[in-house]
């Protein structure tokens, strides 16, 4: 709402009601519904020595943990980056015909198998960091589907000729220089493949193999969750600016680091500790700088607008307080980890659900356009991001705890006969896990809703 007392208007493109844009969205939330499912594997582990004993269970937490993790942090992040990426270019045409059809059925197939995968009773799951794998015909088919997926959605992004006219140029920037970042993770990837030493296998490859450019990823996904966070903003307060010189040093950071990557194979071996350091390090002192200084300049106008959130943008309102807060606290989690223990997975969770918060809200935003229901005036669509993100906090809350009482990640169980405040740590971590499973039913509910609804 702005000064004036108008309200801002909903951004209406209708040519986007009959493009790839929406497809991306849709593709994004299976992927997300997915890992959802998985995720009561995981939380049944985590709190349950009775399922973590059975070995059919055991050896199901391995391949439901890898599932979990590959559709949330690359699918569903990817192909959420691909609608914005979409929207972006959907004001002109590819250079080659039927190139973003094709990265979306690429993204399809790619889901689908690596979800199989979890059930080819001969796949072994390596827990590799980034990007765990299983050991499957199926799953390796589906990754590398979902690279040549990414790489032909760069491609119709960096040829095309500027972004929508909806977009800042501070946003164009971002959006671009994402695109950038993420031809620069692929390349990673592949260079570390090629410095491999040949006596380097199983999961210890793996590892090494996505280090480099499973940290490179992760300025794209902030990159982008800055510009949802923005894009809300403006919605909820039509005349809410921050300076253009700010936004472009901070949106710099992520791209700078990114171009940062080539020293790290040209001074060091790809399996030294060196090598890892360096990544390590850049995500430390880089990795949430950005964000947290976006975040930081967000929270007064967030504050002002509070009487908003019972008017027509309350679920972006929700959305975006519960992003900056999220992302925030697995920031600060991530200062407490010391060891291979749970902590670690308590500081991604926070991050990774405030991202995932910036995309949800921005697929709030964007269903109007899309030729959907508008639902973020809903009672549900508000309450969502709330329910979700308070779930998340506690279940990495009690991550954290049981972290400090020494319980290793990555591992079911190991928590009978534990004292009494590990117990508590664990109900922590089980009822905010299945708080956020209903957090994550009610999104999709929500879009549900807003699909198989005429737009009002």
């Amino acid at each position: 709402m702005s000064k004036s007392g108008s309200k801002p208007e909903t951004p209406n493109f209708p040519a986007l009601a009959g493009g790839l844009s929406r497809w991306w969205m849709l593709m994004g939330v299976w992927a997300l519904a997915i890992p959802g499912l998985f995720a009561i594997v995981l939380v049944a582990g985590r709190s349950s020595d009775t399922f973590a004993a059975l070995p059919v269970f055991n050896h199901m937490f391995d391949k439901a943990l890898v599932v979990h993790v590959d559709l949330l942090v690359l699918v569903w992040f990817l192909s959420m980056a691909c609608m914005l990426w979409s929207v972006a270019v959907s004001h002109t045409e590819s250079w080659f015909p039927m190139l973003e059809e094709t990265a979306l059925v690429c993204t399809a197939l790619a889901t689908l198998f690596i979800t199989l995968s979890a059930f080819d009773p001969n796949g072994e799951a390596y827990k590799s960091n980034y990007i765990p794998v299983i050991m499957s015909p199926l799953f390796f088919v589906g990754l590398s589907l979902f690279m040549c997926g990414m790489a032909l959605m760069l491609c119709r992004l960096l040829t095309a000729n500027g972004a929508h006219p909806w977009f800042s140029k501070t946003d164009e920037f971002a959006l671009f220089s994402a695109g950038l970042i993420g031809l620069i993770a692929i390349t990673a990837f592949f260079w570390s493949h090629q410095q491999m030493p040949p006596e380097i296998d199983g999961e210890q490859y793996y590892d090494i193999a996505f280090w480099g450019g499973g940290h490179v990823l992760q300025f794209i996904h902030t990159q982008l969750m800055m510009v949802c966070w923005l894009l809300m903003a403006r919605t909820i307060k039509a005349d809410f600016r921050l300076p253009e010189k700010l936004l472009y040093a901070v949106y710099g950071i992520g791209l700078l680091c990114a171009f940062s990557t080539p020293v790290a194979y040209l001074l060091y071996d790809v399996h030294s500790f060196e090598h890892r350091h360096f990544f390590t390090n850049q995500m430390i002192f880089f990795g949430g700088l950005a964000p947290a200084i976006i975040g930081l300049m967000l929270a007064p106008m967030i504050w002002k607008t509070r009487m908003y959130r019972c008017e027509n943008h309350r679920a972006l309102w929700s959305a975006l307080l519960m992003s900056i807060i999220l992302f925030l606290y697995g920031g600060v989690l991530g200062g407490m980890i010391e060891g291979q223990n749970v902590v670690i997975p308590a500081h991604y969770h926070g991050s990774i659900v405030g991202i995932t918060l910036a995309f949800m809200g921005m697929a709030y935003l964007l269903l109007p356009s899309f030729g959907y229901k508008d639902m973020s005036a809903t009672k549900l669509a508000y309450w969502q991001p709330i329910i979700y993100g308070i779930g998340q906090m506690m279940h990495s809350l009690g991550l954290a705890l049981l972290g400090g009482y020494g319980v290793l990640r990555k591992t079911p169980g190991g928590l009978a006969d534990a004292e009494l405040s590990v117990q508590i740590a664990t109900h922590i971590m089980r009822w905010g896990g299945l708080l956020a499973v209903v957090g994550g039913v009610m999104f999709m509910v929500v879009i549900w809703k807003a699909v198989s609804s005429t737009k009002k």
